[in-house]
């Protein structure tokens, strides 16, 4: 800074400012010596430079996630699509809850998860037996959209919630 304690570009600017960091979700600007109206113009600047900051700082979580249900399935229905853009190499999960079957030896739902195609047969990543749980089929690695399949063996099911996070 020039002798004479002004800032370069002039008056209205701050003669000193500090950046202190306390972790890594909170930031503190401190501002000294501040005159006329850019005091609450840089004060603005600075709110918005840490809040910016702190957005960012915010640490990854799944790429995304919905919550559905289920009302009396039979062989072979597909849920909807959802897409997965694979930024996050999380993996692909559907979770059941509050489940019922016309089953008498209990609830038990063949899934399959599938990423669609078009003009091709879409590839699948293997079944799971959902019994009113969590089906885990790990990171599938290529983005797409994607579904599962209930490949009934005769039986209809219906599901309160069902949780999808990839």
């Amino acid at each position: 800074m020039p002798s004479g304690g002004k800032s370069p570009i002039g008056e209205s600017m701050a003669d000193t400012v500090s950046l202190r960091y306390h972790s890594t979700f909170k930031r503190e600007i401190r501002v000294k010596k501040i005159r006329g109206r850019s005091k609450q113009y840089f004060t603005a600047i600075a709110a918005m430079a840490v809040a910016a900051t702190v957005v960012g700082s915010v640490p990854a979580h799944a790429e995304g996630s919905r919550t559905s249900y289920i009302k009396a399935w039979n062989a072979d229905k597909e849920s909807s699509r959802w897409h997965d853009s694979q930024k996050d190499k999380k993996a692909t999960k559907v979770q059941f809850k509050g489940c019922n079957s016309d089953n008498s030896s209990g609830f038990s739902a063949p899934l399959t998860l599938y990423r669609a195609k078009s003009f091709a047969p879409d590839p699948d990543y293997g079944k799971k037996t959902n019994k009113c749980n969590t089906s885990d089929w790990g990171e599938t690695k290529t983005a797409g959209d994607f579904y599962f399949k209930y490949h009934s063996t005769g039986y209809t099911i219906s599901v309160k919630t069902v949780n999808i996070s990839w």
